[in-house]
């Protein structure tokens, strides 16, 4: 059966050796498949769910407005009733009044002139004067004009005049003239005149009588646009009701519905346009943060799919819920995963991503997008130190509170009332976000452990257990060397702290460092109980053969029992390329230096690539070396701690960790502190104190107890005392093992 941890290999491989061995191609690939993968998510769940309808036709289901707009329809027809109220605007034109007395005046010299000519009989006067005049007032007020005497005809004129100057004084517009023509009359009346001469008069100021207003187009725009704009928007609120299910639909009715964006209408380029932009935006300010912020970041390959992987699944959440509440988007999820498995700066930057995503897929409320911000970086912060599990559930516990902070602070701003079933449903929501967050967080870390092969802290832990099956095989099998693996995790552990690496890593990276051993134990010193040292009967080349081995052995045993790449690194690495300097020197004795490789007497490597890994090969160098002292005094042991790391230094197998001058100062400190508490001096009791305490030992129930516990403990200091001893006379070949 496959595992995680081999699948995800087996996926690197194929995408270096076969798909795409040039990392920068590949990082344009999964930036492409996220942000795809992304505009989807977005275009998807951004996007109110459309119908489809016409006018006339009954509404499917309920519609309601996603989001506040104005109702468009509704305030074109109350703007366009205000501007039809406002009425046109006219302006007095003068020169029409001057021209109608002006043709008054025409006529009247045209019929002087007529009337002049005494080569015309009065029928050919009459005919000329009708053809002359360009106005038809019957025979009869024609013959007024040839009858007349010149003063009857200048009255004419004159009355004439007057009466038109005075109709056209008020202005006419075309809709108004009839009511001019019947002022005529009025005025014509008021003059007294006889019979034939009213007739004459009134027929022809009415002729005569023209409008004299013009419309004014652009002032009338102008105050009828003035009108419009006084109107103020009629506006559909977010979640009224547009047309009920079964309703009929009318025009303005479709009309709201495409302006909302929820009639379907084939597929909307600009919107999926729109959709793409912002995710292109998104990827690329994360790419730019980790470009110009966290390096280490950018060059790992396996954490940028990592963070991809979290951005499109917390986004895929946070559409899938909104239509629960746009508070339970779990945007702490992301966040929390990011700072476990990469680290919080980037994580930071992830909840303000998180948290505009949250928006968009909520018809871009602000205040989803608020509480999505504060209960991401509530995740980011509450998970500085995690230990274990259920320090991730006490995370999203505090996620959940700062959830109900952010909507109560909302809720007061928005002046609702604190005690509305909706406000404290919006509670529940936020404090079950953080729940839900931490609940997905522990379900999925154990994939990105396994198939990216990211250790944290949680699996470090979960690993160190005395109980883990590798663990126990080393105790069982090579109970000296699980006993040495310890007393090395206590020193790596203490100085890889006080240099500022991973105390932790270092910690179970020697825990598991010697598990090789349990191959063959008793072939190593910390194994051999009173057993002959099989060694004395194999060759020199032979025994740093099976001495170095259990290197090899050891990685494969971690590999098998599933252990993260951290902890099989430190295994291969925490011999670095030394050499087995005790079977060397056997080997070149009796003058067969010239006969003898150096190279083959030392381990394979490589050297340690990490200051956890370095820290764990001085810890194990020092601790066998340490134990070997017959008295290890404080300065004794600081003197051969900075000798064998100066050693190590020399023959160069810490070039590739990373450590200055000023880190193994520190690491020597370190060490000596501990060591020097270890190797403490020890109470001895002389035999005659023993043989009381057995005496005692035998009188009443208090003195078997206190017997008991005295002879216990003169016994450990006894075997304390033989166990030195017995390191005195191995101090060659611990070393070597």
């Amino acid at each position: 059966m496959v595992s995680f941890e081999d699948l995800g290999k087996r996926w690197t491989r194929f995408l270096n050796q076969r798909l795409l061995p040039d990392p920068a191609q590949r990082r344009v690939v999964w930036a492409v498949i996220f942000f795809v993968l992304l505009t989807v998510i977005i275009a998807g769940y951004s996007r109110p769910e459309k119908v489809s309808v016409q006018v006339g036709q009954p509404a499917p289901r309920d519609i309601d407005a996603p989001r506040t707009i104005v109702n468009r329809p509704e305030t074109d027809r109350l703007r366009q009733e205000q501007a039809a109220a406002v009425p046109e605007v006219y302006e007095l034109n003068p020169a029409v009044a001057k021209e109608a007395v002006a043709d008054l005046a025409r006529f009247f010299g045209q019929a002087k002139e007529v009337r002049g000519n005494g080569s015309l009989t009065y029928q050919q006067k009459l005919a000329k004067l009708k053809s002359v005049t360009e106005v038809d007032l019957g025979d009869p007020n024609l013959s007024l004009v040839l009858r007349a005497s010149a003063a009857g005809l200048a009255s004419l004129e004159n009355w004439t005049t007057g009466v038109i100057e005075r109709v056209m004084q008020v202005g006419i517009r075309q809709d108004t003239l009839d009511a001019a023509k019947q002022q005529t009359d009025n005025e014509v009346g008021a003059l007294q005149l006889t019979g034939a001469d009213r007739t004459f008069v009134l027929a022809l100021a009415k002729a005569m009588v023209r409008p004299n207003m013009a419309l004014n187009d652009a002032a009338t725009r102008a105050r009828r646009q003035e009108a419009m704009d006084s109107v103020e928007p009629v506006k559909i609120l977010k979640g009224q009701r547009i047309v009920r299910k079964g309703a009929i639909v009318t025009a303005p009715d479709l009309a709201v519905l495409q302006d909302l964006g929820l009639l379907r209408q084939g597929f909307d380029v600009a919107y999926f346009a729109g959709a793409a932009a912002m995710a292109a935006i998104l990827i690329a300010a994360i790419a730019l943060y980790l470009r110009t912020m966290a390096r280490k970041v950018y060059d790992n390959e396996a954490a940028l799919v990592m963070m991809g992987i979290i951005l499109v699944v917390t986004a895929f959440l946070a559409g899938a819920v909104n239509t629960i509440s746009g508070y339970l988007v779990p945007v702490a999820f992301g966040t929390i995963l990011v700072a476990i498995l990469i680290d919080r700066q980037t994580a930071v930057v992830f909840a303000l991503v998180l948290a505009v995503v949250t928006g968009l897929v909520n018809a871009n409320d602000f205040r989803y997008v608020t509480v999505a911000l504060l209960g991401g970086l509530a995740g980011v912060f509450s998970v500085a130190r995690v230990g274990q599990r259920s320090d991730v559930m006490r995370a999203g516990f505090l996620v959940g509170l700062a959830n109900l902070a952010g909507i109560l602070a909302l809720s007061l701003i928005g002046a609702r009332s604190l005690y509305e079933v909706e406000t404290w449903r919006s509670y529940l929501w936020g404090m079950v976000n953080g729940l839900v967050a931490s609940i997905l967080t522990i379900g999925s870390l154990p994939f990105f452990e396994n198939f990216f092969g990211v250790i944290t802290s949680v699996k470090l832990l979960e690993i160190s257990h005395p109980g883990q099956p590798l663990l126990q095989k080393l105790l069982v099998e090579a109970p000296g060397t699980y006993h040495h693996s310890i007393m090395v995790a206590n020193l790596a552990e203490a100085a890889t702290e006080a240099i500022g690496g991973d105390p932790l890593l270092a910690r179970v990276g020697a825990y598991y460092h010697d598990v090789g051993k349990t191959k063959r134990p008793y072939f190593f010193i910390d194994n051999q109980f009173g057993v002959e040292n099989p060694h004395d009967k194999i060759s020199p080349s032979l025994s740093t053969l099976i001495i170095t081995s259990h290197v090899k052995d050891g990685v494969e045993l971690a590999q098998q029992y599933h252990l993260p790449p951290a902890i099989v690194d430190i295994v291969r690495q925490h011999h670095g390329t030394s050499l087995v300097s005790y079977f060397f020197s056997r080997a070149t004795e009796n003058g067969r230096a010239e006969e003898v490789v150096e190279e083959d007497f030392r381990y394979e490597g490589p050297r340690p690539q990490t200051r956890e890994g370095a820290v764990v090969m001085l810890a194990d160098s020092v601790e066998a070396a340490v134990r070997s002292l017959s008295k290890p005094t404080p300065l004794r042991i600081e003197t051969l701690v900075r000798k064998i790391i100066k050693d190590r230094l020399d023959d160069g197998q810490l070039n590739s960790s990373d450590l200055t001058l000023r880190d193994l100062d520190i690491i020597a400190s370190s060490f000596v502190r501990v060591l020097s508490g270890i190797f403490h001096p020890r109470i001895e009791y002389p035999d005659t104190m023993l043989a009381e305490l057995r005496k005692d030992a035998k009188n009443g129930k208090n003195g078997r107890e206190s017997g008991k516990d005295s002879g216990k403990e003169a016994q450990n200091g006894a075997e304390q005392t033989n166990g030195e001893g017995a390191a005195d006379g191995r101090t060659d070949k611990q070393s070597s093992g």
